[in-house]
């Protein structure tokens, strides 16, 4: 097993009828050890997962400020609201509220308990 790695690198001839020795370099690399192949591995995996989390983050920045723009632009037409459609959009964002609770949560209204009630607890 050879610990070198011949690597080619070099320009051939343009025209076969030049010198009979055609101009190329071989440069030879040593082997990596196996924990250095491993680090160089792991240091690339890591170059590339922070280019995908600054291509998402960028991406999170621009739909961030759309949101709040969007938010800027119901806050402002919302200012412009009569009391009659106030009272909708209060009862249009509870319904809203409503549906998004998750299935089996408490309402808000209803405190939870852990313990039975008093009807419930059996008597000795």
């Amino acid at each position: 097993m050879s610990l070198a790695k011949g690597v080619s690198i070099g320009v051939g001839s343009a025209d076969a009828g030049d010198s009979p020795r055609s101009i190329e370099t071989v440069v030879e690399q040593p082997a990596r050890a196996p924990k250095v192949r491993k680090i160089l591995r792991l240091e690339a995996r890591a170059r590339r997962a922070l280019a995908r989390y600054e291509q998402a983050l960028a991406t999170t920045a621009r739909t961030m400020s759309q949101a709040r723009a969007l938010l800027d632009d119901a806050q402002i037409l919302e200012s412009s609201l009569t009391g009659a459609q106030l009272a909708e959009l209060r009862r249009g964002r509870a319904e809203a509220l409503g549906t998004m609770a998750t299935p089996g949560s408490t309402p808000p209204d209803t405190p939870s308990t852990t313990t039975p009630s008093m009807k419930e607890a059996p008597h000795a």
